[in-house]
């Protein structure tokens, strides 16, 4: 069966011959896929969202790893992007990361890219969250072809030029 014709995969598998179909994509195509989807929350050579981590310096040329890491994101998350809860004395919830936290106050990065300041008097409780704030199910919408795009543009040495 043509890849192009398969149905929609719910999930793709971590499966050798699976992981050699994520080769020969095309680039730029990938980096429009990686712009709507992953870009929101992850940089990558200096293009996108500073709410994840930055991809640049990220082991992009193991395709399995990426690949884990997409499909699974509570399976290793990286220093600095550890999720915490914060209650505050008057109710309030706030999800995201510590960004930054001195003796008096907490600033927290909301999932929204927004930074919070807390007071440390404010603040009835910080839980941890084992769990990473990136969704499950990434590439459960695209196609085979888009998926191999995207990997492709991962996996790029250096920033691409317009075609």
């Amino acid at each position: 069966m043509d890849l192009e014709q398969e149905p929609r995969p719910r999930h793709l598998e971590l499966r050798p011959q699976r992981l050699r179909h994520l080769e020969g994509g095309e680039p730029f195509e990938g980096k429009k896929i990686f712009m709507q989807s992953c870009g929101k929350c992850h940089l990558l050579f200096g293009e996108g969202g500073r709410i994840g981590p930055d991809l640049t310096a990220f082991k992009r040329n193991d395709v399995n790893h990426i690949l884990t890491n997409v499909i699974n994101p509570s399976a290793e998350i990286r220093e600095g992007f550890e999720a915490i809860v914060v209650v505050t004395n008057d109710g309030r919830t706030i999800t995201g990361f510590r960004a930054d936290q001195d003796a008096r106050v907490l600033v927290v990065r909301g999932i929204d890219g927004q930074n919070i300041s807390i007071n440390r008097d404010d603040i009835e409780e910080t839980v941890p969250l084992k769990k990473s704030l990136m969704p499950e199910g990434l590439l459960n919408n695209l196609t085979e072809e888009q998926v191999r795009n995207l990997f492709t543009y991962l996996r790029v040495g250096q920033p691409l030029n317009s075609p």
